[in-house]
């Protein structure tokens, strides 16, 4: 079920993603915010951030430090 919970959030997010770039697109205030942001060039950019995992008390959890030992 969480993986389900999880691929439906995933799907809302893209296309709440793509309904705010149309919508961005058609009005004439949006295009002049992504012009300025340089988002009418790139509007399909995706940066890669690695996110660390933390435990309970907000730090790197035991798999993390060990998965950077590996590199």
């Amino acid at each position: 079920m969480a993986r389900m919970a999880n691929a439906a959030s995933q799907q809302g997010l893209e296309v709440g993603k793509e309904r705010l770039r149309t919508f961005l697109e058609s009005s004439d205030t949006g295009r002049q915010a992504m012009a300025m942001s340089g988002g009418m060039n790139d509007t399909r950019r995706q940066e890669n951030v690695r996110m660390d995992r933390l435990n309970g008390d907000g730090k790197k959890s035991k798999a993390e430090e060990e998965d950077l030992d590996d590199i």
